[in-house]
């Protein structure tokens, strides 16, 4: 028995090692678990499609997955009310609810409601679109009672902040830094409708990046580049199509850095077609399927047209039968009761749907053309056209590209549907200081070119001011870059700022007008009143920032003044002129008075040391004219930059949280149904089993089925009109007739084991107690006499506790109530371990002069003392009390 408890107690050491090591182990996991704080997320938000990607901290950078399991979610969400559905949910019910559900909504923000983009949209979609009465944007009634309306940020805002949920159930984290991938050819209204959107969903957004350039960095991401390289990213997606000309390189920090090159990508210039897509082509397919309907069923294609829920549901099967011939030559398209209960089933060729957008073939190529115009480029100088977005899948796209460019040209070597997004996510990472990523410099171009036009200051009294224009930002220049404007005068001055727009027209518009005041009054806030020059130089900074927009930054007057320092410089450095020469004399006499057989070299390092003893540092030289800044007044107008105000902000909030309350309760109502429906299917298939049957009387069966009969039929009438608190009753009554139940079969089916096992405990601590009371003697004993006494004494009334108990048990009915529970034998057993715990913390020992025989008595196989045994058994009865606690702590349940 010595021997067995030995190898129990070296084993159970082993188990307590690993389990202080664990939970070192995991106290470190728990200090480095994922911070919301320092996480980011990338998200592309497309016209058809939006993906979001996370930058986690000790992890890499993936895809978040959204409800379905699925990489990417469609961009449209149906409202009714405040009642939203998003996803693949509301493209669902899109047929049904055609006006109710917003598609392709992206490029309509910051749109004005008389463009040529609003007008398409109307053609295209049956929502009730409106114009903003104040600001004359886009905007849509969604049907409520009060006749609310909703923005275009609005919309956006619901599916970004869905997509913030997404991450919330996958990830467990409240992520708000963000970056957004933009069209390239968003101008700084639309970008400030995208930032508001963002803002509005509770996102802090670190960049705007141009979506071609996301993918430029993403390509950029997997590869090492011994040589430049110039690439142009074709992205076709479902609303529009991007030309981006990029060239990446490897560039060393500085010319005589010892550190890794980091790899540049620098954007030369962009092209696009804002409204070619995949979506047109769904459009022309839908046409195409409208006609062949019409050629079967004279007299009702107007009919069709006009019918906003016979077209939605035309839509989506143009879309499908569009990917089929992506791949097919040939695709049948079939809707059931289309129009007027007709059914409709047609088979469509890949031939015809290339006739049908042959008017796009010029179109396709066109961004490709332009953007190599705009770079001074031609396609010799390009190494490959990569393919990026889900409408470059379709045949004739790739077939019009290969003919005009050369089909060795083109390349598929990137993710076309997630380069994107994970470009964006990797530029949230270099953004934040929380990771340390691969030096990876990213050079996004904007979207315009800027000027500035200032009056001059006359140079003579006779004189008269002159237009002085200053071209701050070339087309395609650098975000980020800062520009500054100098000039010498000594009045307050007005800039204009003029831009535009890069690869189009000549024709420059306002871009904001600043007024720099304080000019006038500036010398008198200098500290120096030495002024050399009445007239300052005024520096006006500007700058692009990440979210592409044009700021001015700052304005400044510097003066030449004296510097007061320099005076006494003057005067400390004749006074080290005097003491260098008095110095010099003093070593010349020292020389003179040495030893004739002195060197002349050694006699000059004498000197020297001599005059480096006696002399200080010479004074460090002071300039007589130094620059002393005065900052000025900015006041900076910028134009047709449609911010929402706060009053639009807080409204949009209000009706966004009212949106979001409105959900919770719906979910939480949703969640109390499901809960009482499994309940009552669970017990409906359990009141049977023979394992229930052995436990019940017929009458306590009968009263349950009659309680789920009830439930289950107020559930059909009366659950959802009915608020949550009242079904969360009834499913508490279901669980208080069913508690009696579960506790009576889990008692029977654990009663068995916990018996054995606490008879178990008993014998072992019982032949712990034998070893003491024969190996030691009364003495050896003594100090422990008591609490050895207490264990016995516990054993002694858990054995009698156990048999009466055990013979009460056996009496009763198994369907009676149990009068030996579980719960009581976790409790005895904790109670042989406390005890035992005593006795063992005694550490009782053998006295010095201890007979060998004895020892070899105890244990032949082992030559540790009966102490050491017992504190190994004490490690081995302290698992089992962990074992009983832990089935103590466990749930009865059916």
């Amino acid at each position: 028995m010595a021997s067995q408890a030995k190898r129990r107690g070296g084993g159970q050491r082993k188990t307590a090692t690993w389990r202080a090591v664990v939970l070192v182990i995991l106290g470190l996991l728990a200090c480095m678990s994922p911070c919301a704080d320092a996480a980011v997320l990338g998200i592309d938000f497309g016209t058809e499609w939006f993906t979001v990607a996370l930058a986690n901290p000790g992890r890499p950078l993936d895809l978040v997955l959204n409800r379905d399991a699925n990489r990417q979610t469609p961009s449209v969400v149906t409202v009714i009310g405040l009642e939203r559905t998003f996803g693949s949910n509301a493209v669902a019910i899109a047929p049904r609810l055609p006006v109710n559900t917003f598609m392709a909504v992206r490029n309509l923000l910051g749109v004005q409601y008389d463009s040529e983009v609003a007008a398409a949209y109307r053609q295209q979609f049956p929502n009730k679109m409106i114009k903003d009465p104040a600001t004359g944007v886009v905007a849509f009634e969604y049907g409520t009672a009060t006749n609310e309306t909703l923005t275009v940020q609005e919309i956006v805002a619901m599916q970004l902040r869905y997509a913030q949920q997404l991450v919330k159930e996958n990830e467990g984290l409240l992520v708000k830094d963000a970056v957004f991938t933009v069209p390239s050819f968003f101008d700084r209204t639309q970008r400030q409708a995208m930032l508001d959107a963002a803002t509005l969903a509770g996102f802090r957004t670190m960049a705007l990046v141009n979506d071609g350039s996301a993918v430029a960095l993403n390509y950029a991401m997997s590869g090492t580049f011994s040589k430049p390289e110039t690439h142009l990213f074709y992205d076709m997606g479902a609303g529009k199509t991007v030309a981006t000309v990029a060239s990446i390189s490897a560039r060393s920090p500085s010319k005589h850095s010892k550190a890794n090159k980091a790899t540049v990508i620098n954007v030369h210039a962009f092209a696009s077609d804002k409204t070619l897509g995949g979506q047109e082509v769904d459009f022309i397919m839908r046409d195409l399927l409208v006609d062949k309907f019409a050629a079967s069923n004279s007299g009702l294609a107007s009919d069709l047209r006009g019918n906003a829920r016979a077209m939605n549901r035309l839509l989506k099967e143009a879309k499908r039968v569009k990917t089929i011939l992506s791949v097919n030559t040939e695709a049948v398209a079939s809707v059931e009761g289309l129009h007027n209960g007709i059914d409709f089933r047609i088979a469509v060729s890949r031939v015809d749907l290339e006739k049908a957008t042959a008017h796009l073939l010029p179109r396709v190529r066109a961004p490709i053309d332009s953007a190599l115009r705009a770079a001074n480029m031609t396609i010799g100088d390009i190494d490959s056209i990569l393919l990026v977005g889900g409408g470059t899948r379709a045949p004739f796209v790739h077939k019009e590209i290969a003919l005009a460019f050369g089909a060795e040209k083109i390349s598929r070597n990137i993710n076309a549907e997630e380069a994107c997004v994970m470009g964006a996510v990797f530029k949230g990472a270099t953004l934040s200081s929380h990771f340390r990523v691969r030096d990876m410099r990213l050079r996004d171009a904007m979207e315009h070119a800027v000027r500035a036009t200032y009056s001059t200051e006359a140079k003579s009294l006779l004189g008269s001011p002159k237009q002085e224009t200053v071209y701050l930002i070339p087309e395609f220049g650098a975000v980020g870059a800062r520009r500054m404007i100098r000039d010498f005068r000594s009045s307050d001055l007005a800039i204009k700022f003029e831009a535009k727009t890069s690869g189009t027209s000549e024709q420059w518009n306002e871009l904001a007008l600043a007024n720099i005041g304080g000019v006038s009054g500036a010398s008198a806030k200098l500290k120096s009143k030495n002024i050399v020059s009445d007239k300052p130089e005024v520096k006006v900074v500007t700058q692009t920032n990440e979210l592409g927009f044009f700021e001015v930054v700052k304005a400044e007057a510097s003066f030449n003044v004296t510097n007061p320092g320099y005076s006494q410089y003057i005067e400390d450095l004749a006074a080290w002129e005097k003491e260098s020469a008095a110095a010099d004399a003093e070593a010349k006499a020292e020389s003179e008075s040495e030893s004739e057989t002195q060197t002349q070299t050694n006699g000059e390092g004498a000197k020297q040391k001599s005059k480096s003893k006696s002399l200080r540092s010479r004074p460090t030289p002071h300039p007589e004219i130094i620059t002393e800044v005065v900052q000025l007044d900015i006041n900076v107008e910028y134009r047709d930059l449609a911010k929402l105000g706060d009053e639009a902000m807080k409204k949009s909030r209000s009706l966004l949280k009212r949106m979001d309350d409105d959900d919770k309760a719906r979910f939480a109502h949703h969640d109390a149904i499901n809960q009482l429906e499994t309940l009552i299917y669970h017990l409906r298939d359990i009141v049977e089993d023979e394992d229930v049957v052995t436990v019940t009387t017929n009458d306590e069966r009968e009263a349950l089925s009659e309680a789920v009969s009830q439930a289950a039929e107020w559930l059909e009438s009366s659950a959802e009109s009915s608020g949550v608190g009242l079904i969360e009753l009834k499913v508490k009554a279901l669980k208080e007739i069913e508690k009696p139940i579960v506790h009576r079969r889990t008692q029977a089916a654990k009663r068995p084991d916990h018996i054995s096992s606490l008879r178990a405990i008993v014998a072992q601590a019982e032949g712990l107690v034998a070893i003491y009371r024969r190996e030691y003697t009364a003495d050896e004993i003594a100090p422990a006499a008591d609490v050895l006494r207490e264990l016995e004494d516990t054993l002694d009334s858990t054995t009698s506790w156990l048999d009466e108990m055990t013979s009460k048990q056996d009496a009763l009915a198994a369907h009676a109530d149990p009068v030996l529970t579980t719960a009581d034998m976790d409790s005895k057993a904790v109670a042989i371990e406390l005890s035992l715990a005593k006795v063992v913390a005694k550490k009782i020992r053998k006295a010095k002069a201890q007979s060998t025989t004895a020892a070899a008595d105890i244990n032949s196989d082992n030559d540790k003392g009966a102490s050491e045994i017992l504190e190994d058994d004490s490690d081995y009865i302290d698992e089992d009390s962990e074992h009983t606690a832990a089935n103590n702590n466990g749930h009865d349940e059916l």
